[in-house]
């Protein structure tokens, strides 16, 4: 079975060679992609997440402008979280533009390098890959200033942002970017961008930026500047990347409550419902309660000591402590607290039924045996 070879989380080396680095049955190298109107051509690497093979579900998919050096970020930080339902599995496109084309495509031309973004790269992606609607930008430098042509000029094509030491937010973009804040059109729901605050000479710039997300507000939109006393000009891709990831996920993580009183506040059952509904939606997935949320809830009543909460959420659940792959110690630690609030049937059913999924659990077996003599 294919696997992601080790990635390199201190990130040794990024550069045109990255691909190397990962799984050649993971990483299409989809050659050039080339532009007429342009006379150029950029190539294009692809990385499909482990469990793109196993299923039909569409993923989201991260844009990386100088995918030759930034291709393996996002996708270490996917790699280091997903398993934990951390963050979504996403497919991650770097789009290696030629440096000596770079200034001017994402500069004086960036209006015909939105038509090849659009109509060449995003088309084939969504034509060949199991794509959703929902599209991640990552730009550094000049690809910051460009990502303001895109907002304004593509405002749906978009939906998230994430920008490390922007250059050129020139007076006209931002203005532009204004305008369409300030229009009926719907536009990205997430914009985050980043700044070294050694990086004087793109303060003002940014600033001015974020007066104008501040003075315009737009329904929908969420914006966030961070100024790092930290990074420098070539550090800030790595924090923008990690942070900026984490706020626009930060409700694809399952949830954990702590206490029945921070359940409560929450807002109990139809709260926790409604929350896991519009995440589903969101992000193309199931929109049912998170089995880890479930399991968390149940041993917190037990810790607690709360029956009636437990027998709540066992209706509520109904067949998920059965339909888990519990150890036998945890097993064990759900029929004592049945038994010891006299809920002797339904420690009886529990026993029996992890005994069809392991019928030599002498530890199980015992136990049944010892309530069912004491019962009958």
């Amino acid at each position: 079975m294919n696997r992601l070879i080790t990635i390199l989380i201190f990130f040794l080396s990024f550069n045109l060679l990255a691909t190397e680095l990962v799984d050649k049955k993971r990483v299409i190298n989809v050659g050039t992609i080339h532009s007429v109107a342009l006379d150029s051509n950029q190539s294009i690497s692809i990385y499909l997440p482990e469990n793109y093979e196993i299923g039909k579900d569409k993923f989201p998919v991260m844009y990386i402008i100088d995918g030759d050096k930034y291709f393996l970020h996002s996708i270490a930080y996917q790699k280091t979280l997903t398993w934990k339902s951390k963050s979504p599995s996403f497919i991650v496109v770097g789009i290696n533009i030629e440096k000596n084309r770079r200034r001017e495509l994402l500069g004086k031309k960036s209006q015909k390098f939105i038509d090849i973004f659009q109509n060449k790269i995003i088309n084939y992606v969504d034509k060949n890959y199991r794509t959703n609607n929902k599209r991640m930008y990552f730009g550094w430098e000049k690809a910051g200033g460009f990502a303001l042509d895109l907002l304004s000029k593509r405002p749906k094509l978009i939906d998230a942002y994430f920008l490390a030491s922007s250059t050129h937010f020139t007076k006209k973009r931002i203005n532009s970017v204004k305008s369409q804040l300030q229009s009926k059109t719907a536009i990205a729901e997430f914009f985050y961008y980043t700044l070294g605050d050694v990086e004087s000479w793109s303060l003002e710039s940014h600033e001015k930026l974020s007066k104008v997300f501040t003075n315009t507000s737009k329904v929908g939109f969420e914006w966030k500047f961070d100024l790092s006393s930290s990074d420098d000009h070539y550090t800030t891709p790595l924090n923008t990347l990690n942070k900026g990831l984490t706020s626009y996920f930060n409700d694809y993580a399952p949830i954990r409550f702590y206490s029945i009183k921070e359940f409560e506040d929450f807002g109990g059952i139809y709260a926790l419902k409604e929350h896991y509904q519009k995440r589903g939606e969101h992000y193309q997935i199931s929109t049912n309660i998170h089995s880890e949320t479930k399991h968390y809830l149940l041993n917190q009543a037990i810790n607690e000591d709360n029956f009636s909460f437990f027998s709540m959420l066992v209706l509520e659940f109904d067949g998920f402590i059965e339909d888990q792959n519990y150890s036998t110690g945890f097993i064990m630690k759900i029929g004592q607290f049945y038994s010891d609030n006299e809920a002797i049937k339904e420690a009886i059913f529990l026993y029996k039924s992890e005994l069809i999924k392991n019928p030599e659990s002498q530890q199980v077996i015992d136990e049944l045996f010892r309530i069912t003599d004491k019962h009958q």
